[in-house]
């Protein structure tokens, strides 16, 4: 069954994500964590096949976007899975609390064009 995004603007982009430095975690709190988490397999795969262009010109703001349009996850209790397209092909997975930091500590920026945040 599929629901409806209904967050607060929290669980899109957290109280930190924008700050220059937060911490890789293996559970994501935000959207916008889980995002510039992914794997770039994954999103070189999401930017082709939703977005038909490639990983390098796609953004986070663009996903958050589409993200927004798309309003589904599969489940409302955490870890949530929210659906970035549609047909839920493609999902990223949101907890109710931030986990542990990984080894190598930061997002990578590479998909960030935070002045469009």
């Amino acid at each position: 069954m599929a629901f409806s995004l209904s967050f607060s603007p929290e669980f899109f982009i957290g109280p930190h994500d924008l700050e220059g430095y937060t911490p890789k975690t293996e559970r994501p709190a935000s959207v916008y964590q889980a995002l510039v988490m992914m794997d770039p397999t994954e999103w070189a795969a999401m930017a082709r096949e939703v977005f038909s262009c490639e990983p390098d010109h796609l953004t986070v703001e663009t996903v958050l976007d589409k993200i927004r349009e798309t309003d589904t996850c599969r489940d409302l209790r955490s870890p949530v899975e929210v659906y970035i397209d549609p047909d839920g092909w493609h999902t990223i997975r949101v907890y109710d609390e931030v986990g542990p930091a990984t080894d190598d500590g930061e997002y990578p920026s590479q998909h960030v064009d935070e002045k469009k945040l």
